[in-house]
């Protein structure tokens, strides 16, 4: 994955909040994965937006520099994508 993939929740996955903790659950037919803040954050913005958006966002969000995140952000998307909970497409010239 890079900076300028565009990664979305997979047709597969939703996010729905968990009953008993309160906190965001990404569900797939093979996973459920309860979302820290931080996961939560990071998969909301998986809407369209660049991996460098995401990341720009979360620096702002968080008041963290992007080159920090940076890192942290591509893991967390990669073990996503493996798990198969999210997709990614390349950027597409405007």
């Amino acid at each position: 994955m890079d900076l300028q993939e565009r990664p979305r929740l997979s047709s597969k996955a939703r996010l729905q909040p968990d009953g008993p903790s309160g906190k965001l659950a990404l569900l797939s037919p093979e996973n459920i994965m309860l979302l820290n803040t931080t996961g939560a954050a990071i998969v909301e913005l998986c809407d369209g937006r660049t991996v460098a958006e995401i990341v720009a966002a979360l620096a702002q969000r968080f008041a963290a520099p992007p080159e920090r995140l940076r890192a942290e952000v591509l893991g967390y998307l990669v073990r996503l994508r493996e798990k198969g909970l999210i997709e990614g497409s390349a950027l597409v010239s405007r």
